[in-house]
């Protein structure tokens, strides 16, 4: 993906869809697409970016969520 191609609009439909996942309970499915648009942002907009530390904060928040949910469902 070129600079051109990861624009804001871009970023914010990603996040969404990261956000969706995690509504959905797809926990591990939406911490990759937080880490990797995370990652994908500090390459394209440099290291300390806003909008990374909201997307690793959303893959803190989902790996928290899925470990909750996991326990909520073991038995006994």
């Amino acid at each position: 993906m070129s600079h051109q191609d990861f624009t804001p609009a871009e970023v914010d439909r990603r996040m969404a869809d990261a956000a969706q996942a995690e509504e959905q309970g797809k926990f591990r499915a939406a911490a990759r697409l937080y880490d990797q648009l995370g990652k994908d942002i500090q390459a394209h907009y440099g290291r300390f970016d806003a909008r990374a530390l909201d997307a690793f904060e959303g893959v803190a928040r989902t790996i928290h969520k899925g470990a909750e949910d996991a326990k909520d469902q073991a038995p006994g």
